[in-house]
């Protein structure tokens, strides 16, 4: 059996080679869309990590690395602030609060019950910062 398991993704078994097809699949269909685009991330480095890519430079807007983003949440230049704490500190709102992974819903999940967070929650949230500064830090980047 082939479970989720924390940070990797999967536990090998039986099925794993199976699902290693999968991934690499996946992961090439991935990569085709990334191909000349501009990626908007937070901490994005773990996402790329995760495809085992390098996504170009110019091309990546991480909001975990912005000091403009700091400055207006009231946080050190060369802070890495989390997610969550420039959400809360910019719009006043709390997110990662949900539980997930209930074995109902994800029956081969080995996190039941463990707090998480809604990738389309922090994908909305992630999309929020990026607009707060994106005139400014675009033109900075532009002036590079």
């Amino acid at each position: 059996m082939v479970r989720e398991s924390w940070g990797l993704g999967l536990d090998r078994g039986p099925d794993y080679c199976q699902c290693w097809d999968l991934w690499w699949h996946i992961q090439h269909e991935i990569l085709k869309i990334l191909a000349g685009k501009v990626v908007i991330g937070h901490a994005v480095h773990n996402d790329f990590k995760s495809l085992s890519y390098n996504h170009p430079a110019v091309l990546t807007r991480d909001t975990s690395r912005i000091p403009l983003l700091n400055q207006k949440a009231g946080f050190p230049e060369k802070d890495v602030a989390s997610l969550k704490r420039l959400t809360k500190a910019l719009f006043n709102r709390n997110i990662q609060l949900m539980l997930f992974c209930s074995k109902k819903k994800f029956p081969l999940c080995s996190q039941t019950g463990k707090k998480g967070h809604s990738s389309v929650e922090d994908a909305k949230a992630t999309m929020e910062l990026y607009k707060v500064v994106e005139v400014e830090w675009e033109r900075t980047l532009a002036s590079k």
